[in-house]
This record gives structure tokens, sequence and C-alpha cells, in this order.
């Protein structure tokens, strides 16, 4: 336990002008070291404005892509939005990264916005045969969605689904349970004051529909 620990608190350095890629073959995650907790909670609730539309027009559960975005890249967006580090073949829309895990140069996807960068992670999980051989929309359940997205081949760390449920369970879960009652007790608040507006319009027009004198 206190190796896999160890693991959470790597840092990824940059390595001259190339940056390293916390890829999706990497075996460690972004450091929450020096991250205070309201910091990390601001984030989660950052990405999921973006994320959970996007996310629900797909078909992908919005804790998995986040808790992914989170062991990918760490708790602070690029530039360039490549919060996935999802491999290219193509020198357009990409960039030469130092990828750690396999120690070589690879080409990344980058984006021009969080959402374009949500909307590609979503169409390469539903374009690709293998995640949905392996389940990954059968299921809206969190952590069977992360088992078939890594049986699909997403990584090629052989810790990688331990790495984003850890992330998941510990950081990403609670915030976006508490996004989700706030959302509820939003929708509710909006249907009584519905509710309450028509009831006040109804109560106007039996006064004035009633005789003089009441």
């Amino acid at each position: 336990m206190k190796k896999f620990l160890l693991i959470l608190t790597i840092f990824v350095a940059s390595v001259g002008s190339f940056e390293i890629a916390n890829a999706s073959s990497n075996t460690s995650i972004a450091s929450v070291k020096d991250t205070d907790t309201i910091k990390r909670e601001d984030y989660i609730r950052t990405l999921y404005k973006s994320f959970d539309p996007i996310c629900r027009k797909y078909g992908i559960n919005t804790k998995v892509a986040i808790s992914q975005a989170i062991a990918e890249q760490g708790w602070k967006l690029r530039k360039d939005f490549r919060i996935f580090n999802i491999a290219s073949t193509s020198t357009t829309r990409s960039k030469l990264v130092y990828d750690i895990g396999e120690q070589r140069y690879r080409r990344y996807r980058v984006y021009t916005s969080l959402e374009q960068a949500v909307e590609d992670y979503c169409k390469v999980l539903t374009s690709f045969h293998t995640y949905r051989k392996n389940g990954l929309f059968e299921t809206l359940d969190p952590n069977k969605q992360i088992t078939a997205i890594t049986k699909g081949g997403y990584a090629t760390s052989p810790t990688y689904l331990q790495l984003v449920s850890a992330v998941m369970d510990r950081f990403v879960a609670p915030v976006v349970d508490e996004l989700r009652e706030e959302e509820a007790l939003a929708r509710r608040s909006q249907e009584l004051q519905s509710v309450a507006s028509i009831s006040s319009v109804e109560a106007q027009h039996i006064r004035f529909c009633l005789p003089s004198g009441y």
C-alpha cells in the first residue's frame, strides 16, 4: 500500500522544449502533494461543467472521464488541452512529447478548447470496437466502465485501472456526487417556484372574477 501511495505522488517533469507526457502508457500520476482540498474540488467542478453534458450524450460516465483526465495530466489544464493524451499519427493538430512510460517521443492530439478535447475522447471510445466489445456501453457503472476502457486497450500500463480508480474514489466521486445533489436541489427549487408562480396567477384570476363584496 505504501508503495502504491508513493506512485500517486510522482511529479511529471519537463524536458527541454518538449513536455514529458503523463501518457496512457505511463505508470505514474500527477502529484497532489501541494494541492489543497479546495483547489482540487474547484478543478473537478470546472471540468464537470464541460464534461457532463458531452459525456451524457455519448453514454460515458462523467466520473470516469474526469478521473482519466486527472490521471493523465494532473490538476492543471494545459494550454493545448491535451487532457487525455490521445495518440496521433498526424503532424497537424498534434504535439510531439516525450512519453516517459515508453521512453520515446510520441505525438498526441491537441485542441483549441476543453469541450473539443472531451468530444474527441468520447468519439474515440465510441468508434473503437474494442471498448464496446468489453462492455463499455452496457453499463453506466463507473467502475465497470473503467475496467472496460482498460481492457479495451486505452493504456499499456499494467496499473492503469488501479490509478484511475484511485483518483475517482479519493477525489472525483465525492465531488461529482455533491454536484449531482446540488443540481437536484436546484431543479426542485425551480419546480417549487414554478408551482408558486402558477398558484399566484390563479389566485389573482380568482380574485378578479369574484363578485364585489368579497
